[in-house]
């Protein structure tokens, strides 16, 4: 079972005790702390006349009911601070939970900063992997009804593919590389053969993004897609990173800064493009373009993607088109 579930279910339904409700319990406790057994109070008298292995086993019967006696009577008063008291315990549990968890809070009850911070740290746990050049970076997101799949050249040079299922038909389209400033020009979904085209190389995976939270806002604010300062343009540029593959540090990085953006908030019970629920951080908008809401695991803080509209399924790095983990 999940104890720190437990807690904050008795935390939401049971009100705190008061300090005189919880005196008549604190008082027999005490009573029974002092009083229950002389092993609790004053160590009984040595014997020095017979120390034989004879004695003590007659003995021992009377020491197991006097532990058994003294170990009933402090459960009695126990359970009795216990009943009148969980509300206060409870309380007691979770502000001590963040700071022996590592900083995290309950995702009901943080705002979008700590949400953020959770994303930040639980991003330094996943697993730290370097692509290679000659691998592709794979993603598999749905869309609604409609599924996608994609592998990317890391350095842009090699043919990709993209992939749509939908209604049970799929389509794919090949994703030309750019080699030596040429790759093949697309017709529909087809190469034209023989022909090609001036291109400028555009990688799967950007390895020369920051890893620390001032030059990932400083790239956030060099690169925005949007006018500056407007908080809902960095809430896509924060999303396009978050749907792509990114090492630990960079991912952490990036949660970290977007936890600066003023105005975010935080957004229980949303659902991402697949209908799984999680918390989410609301960018508002400041042109009445619609809030974009990023959705994240209400209990990993992994990003799932953004609310009604996309989940990230899958993101990994392969060795060759149409390889998926």
């Amino acid at each position: 079972m999940d104890e720190l579930r437990l807690v904050q279910q008795l935390d939401a339904e049971i009100p705190p005790a008061s300090p005189e409700q919880l005196a008549p319990a604190r008082n027999r406790l005490m009573a029974m702390a002092t009083a229950a057994s002389p092993a609790l109070s004053e160590p009984p008298p040595v014997r020095r006349e017979n120390t034989s292995p004879a004695a003590s086993r007659e003995s021992s019967p009377v020491t197991a009911r006097n532990r058994r006696s003294t170990w009933r009577n402090w459960r009695l008063a126990l359970g009795s601070v216990m009943a009148a008291g969980v509300a206060a315990a409870v309380a007691a549990v979770l502000v001590l939970a963040p700071d022996r968890l590592g900083g995290d809070v309950p995702a009901a009850r943080a705002d979008a900063t700590q949400v953020l911070r959770n994303a930040a740290a639980a991003a330094l746990r996943l697993p730290d992997v370097a692509p290679r050049p000659d691998q592709f970076i794979y993603r598999r997101a749905q869309d609604g009804p409609a599924t996608s799949e994609s592998w990317l050249s890391v350095d842009g040079t090699r043919d990709g593919l993209s992939r749509e299922t939908s209604a049970g038909k799929r389509t794919d389209a090949i994703l030309p590389g750019c080699r030596n400033g040429r790759a093949a020009v697309m017709k529909g979904n087809e190469v034209v053969a023989g022909q090609t085209e001036k291109c400028t190389p555009q990688p799967g995976y950007l390895a020369d993004l920051p890893t620390d939270v001032a030059g990932m806002r400083s790239y956030l604010a060099e690169h925005g897609s949007g006018e500056p300062g407007s908080v809902n343009a960095a809430g896509k540029d924060v999303l396009d990173l978050a749907d792509s593959y990114l090492r630990p540090q960079s991912r952490a990085a990036l949660y970290e800064a977007a936890a600066t953006v003023p105005g975010l908030r935080a957004v229980e019970g949303v659902t991402d493009g697949a209908g799984r629920t999680g918390v989410g951080i609301a960018w508002p908008s400041t042109a009445g373009a619609g809030e974009i809401v990023l959705v994240f695991h209400p209990e990993t803080y992994a990003f799932l993607g953004m609310s009604e509209t996309s989940a990230v399924l899958a993101v990994a790095v392969v060795d060759r088109v149409g390889q998926t983990g």
